[in-house]
């Protein structure tokens, strides 16, 4: 890590569910905690400006949540209500 000029960097819990939630909403990836937790640091390296403007980072996701424990659907999802196709396809 040092011969690279790289660094290591520690993230919340929080955050790391943050990562998960906003990769599955807006990228679609349901990610597990070791996967989301690369995309928390890069956030967080990012917002801390330890990356140069421009870098090329690779993030590794080596696993899914769906190896973990979920809250039943209707615990989010409303079955009452109709299906937002036309948000479906969106984005």
């Amino acid at each position: 890590m040092r011969q690279s000029g790289g660094f290591a960097i520690a993230v919340t819990d929080a955050a790391i569910a943050d990562a998960q939630a906003e990769l599955a909403g807006t990228e679609g990836l349901l990610m597990g905690p070791e996967g989301a937790a690369t995309y928390a640091a890069f956030r967080k390296a990012r917002d801390e400006g330890r990356l140069a403007a421009g870098a090329e980072v690779v993030l590794f996701n080596c696993g899914t949540a769906l190896k973990y424990p979920m809250a039943p659907a209707d615990a989010v999802l409303d079955p009452t209500l109709p299906i937002d196709y036309a948000a479906l396809v969106e984005g």
